[in-house]
């Protein structure tokens, strides 16, 4: 009697698995993504309100979307990325998964260009620190204690009391200014690379004519040194000249306002480089 007992129950369980998922599947839709064919449940098409998605599979628009010659819809985007989102969609149902969009290796820029042209909301995109394209740290050096401040765009993320400044989107121009402004004297700026690509830039700009938009280092007052080794004077360049920056390195920046002098020192490699400076 136990073990027919147990057999009813493992029938029982069995058998509401299988009727949860039928009823949550729902109608089947084929689907041609930029000539890949495919398939899915409307309920995962349509699983996120008021994305791009769920407005097209709502059951209004189907007939006026275009269809391939075997009557699957088109839709003309990346069939390896729109895959790539599919797979996460069909998780979501599932209570006990959050709702987070994870970011492909080598393509995170253009899956995020996708989920926001399919009207995902910016809650579903991973702001943690598996996402982070770059950091930088400041470190004290002088008794005048140098924060980051103000941000250019929402990529750029202030932690640890603004001494770490980090970019959240890749392959999107940003840049922050440190709170402190510097006319006389001699001042030090350390700061440490934690995490970065070629494209980070360390250096000054007027604070009359700070630069603005996303391409700040081609602005007339901006100096600095690129980690790839790329050197920018007034906004010109780039010019080689500087040797190549390594994570976890830590690089000085001598500030010589009395004689209009700027230079960088990596303290790791002891490579260093100097240019004048002529800005109001």
């Amino acid at each position: 009697m136990e073990q027919l007992a147990n057999e009813r129950r493992k029938w029982d369980e069995e058998k509401a698995i299988v009727e949860k998922l039928a009823a949550s599947a729902g109608p089947i839709v084929n689907l041609n993504v930029g000539g890949e064919t495919m398939s899915t449940s409307r309920t995962t098409l349509i699983l996120v309100e008021g994305s791009l998605l769920a407005t097209v599979f709502s059951g209004k628009w189907e007939e006026k979307l275009i269809k391939d010659a075997n009557g699957s819809i088109f839709l003309d985007y990346n069939p390896v990325l729109f895959k790539f989102l599919l797979n996460q969609l069909r998780t979501w149902s599932e209570p006990s998964i959050k709702r987070v969009f994870r970011l492909p290796v080598a393509s995170e820029q253009s899956f995020l260009e996708l989920i926001r042209l399919l009207k995902f909301d910016e809650r579903f995109i991973d702001r943690g620190q598996n996402n982070i394209t770059s950091a930088a740290t400041l470190l004290q050096s002088e008794q005048r204690v140098e924060r980051f401040g103000t941000i250019s765009s929402s990529a750029i993320r202030l932690t640890d009391n603004s001494r770490t400044c980090e970019n959240t989107v890749d392959s999107q121009w940003a840049h922050v200014f440190g709170i402190l402004n510097y006319s006389t004297g001699i001042h030090r700026i350390r700061l440490k690379l934690d995490k970065g690509t070629a494209s980070i830039l360390i250096g000054i700009c007027s604070q009359n004519k700070p630069p603005t938009g996303p391409l700040f280092y081609d602005k007339p007052t901006t100096h600095g040194w690129f980690i790839h080794g790329y050197v920018v004077k007034n906004g010109q360049g780039p010019h080689s000249g500087w040797p190549q920056v390594s994570l976890g390195d830590i690089l000085e920046l001598l500030v010589n306002c009395n004689e209009r002098w700027l230079s960088i020192l990596n303290e790791r490699s002891r490579a260093q480089n100097s240019m004048e400076v002529n800005i109001a």
